[in-house]
């Protein structure tokens, strides 16, 4: 099924057996609702070879924007450590996940890199413009802001810092979404961390924090 964006048709990703992996599709159905989900922005297993080489791949230049628009913190590098930790088991994620220093400039690295991905997959003309209109509407993209809101929110219990916030709604509106869905995605998370302390409550765990 093809989706009409802004008026650009953007095709869906090539379908990826996610069954690669014994976990993978459990992954991705947990982390997203469905099992067909790029995973840390690449769609399918972790591969060895990637584990190898990860320089310029997709799941570093997730991570380090990740660092950034989750604001860095402690508890939000444990959440993306964690993450990469399940999803591709890889000692250099996790270290970027927990040493690297995020900046605007690694949020730009990784936009460059959509763009490239969407203009190949869509071929819209001869440069990238064309394919910027459906930068926001692409799954990688979705992920990736609520992959940050929910590295922000880790073990909060109380509202995320505004200047926090205010850095992830820029890095998402860089990243093409629109501030209603933005806005859709930290109801989404919020509404996840109440159920969180409603099993808390429900189940009476005792080694709960």
């Amino acid at each position: 099924m093809r989706r009409l964006v802004r008026g650009t048709v953007v095709p869906p990703p090539p379908i990826v057996d996610v069954r690669r992996g014994s976990s993978t599709s459990w992954v991705a159905r947990l982390l997203y609702g469905a099992r067909a989900s790029p995973l840390l922005g690449a769609w399918g297993a972790c591969s060895s070879e990637e584990e190898r080489q990860l320089d310029n791949t997709a799941r570093e230049l997730y991570c380090k924007a990740l660092t950034h628009a989750s604001g860095g913190g402690r508890l939000a590098r444990d959440w993306i450590a964690g993450c990469s930790a399940i999803v591709c088991p890889s000692q250099n994620l996790v270290n970027l996940a927990l040493k690297h220093h995020g900046t605007e400039q690694d949020v730009e690295r990784y936009r460059e890199y959509l763009l490239l991905a969407l203009h190949r997959r869509t071929q819209a003309g001869s440069d990238k413009r064309g394919a910027a209109n459906g930068l926001g509407s692409m799954p990688e993209v979705r992920c990736f802001v609520y992959d940050a809101t929910r590295a922000a929110c880790f073990h909060r219990y109380h509202k995320v810092p505004e200047e926090d916030r205010r850095r992830l709604d820029t890095v998402a509106h860089r990243l093409g979404v629109d501030a209603e869905v933005s806005r859709a995605i930290w109801r989404l998370v919020e509404s996840e961390g109440t159920v969180e302390r409603e099993k808390q409550r429900a189940l009476e765990y005792p080694w709960s924090d």
